[in-house]
């Protein structure tokens, strides 16, 4: 493999590992409290739309011709940096 498909491959492992993650932080939310649960729910949104951007960015990376590839790379390195910080704040706030 190249270095534009390695790159691709391996933020295709970590927004998976990510997407499970958020999965089990969904499946903590039944366990909060009361008055944590709506700042758990408010961070998991953050951590879902964060995702998402990724995602997209990650199907741009896909698409584009060895022109565009630099630019859309940095857009997947700035989105994936968004998701990882949501992920630690989820992980240092809500202890699993």
């Amino acid at each position: 493999m190249g270095l534009r498909e390695d790159y691709q491959a391996q933020m295709e492992k970590q927004l998976n590992e990510w997407k499970a993650q958020t999965e089990r932080f969904k499946a903590g939310a039944e366990q909060i409290e009361a008055h944590a649960k709506v700042q758990y729910e408010k961070q998991l949104e953050a951590l879902r739309a964060a995702q998402a951007e990724a995602w997209e960015n990650l199907y741009k990376l896909k698409g584009a011709n060895e022109s565009a590839w630099g630019q859309f790379k940095a857009h997947m390195d700035k989105a994936g940096g968004e998701v990882k910080a949501a992920v630690e704040r989820m992980t240092t706030n809500f202890k699993q």
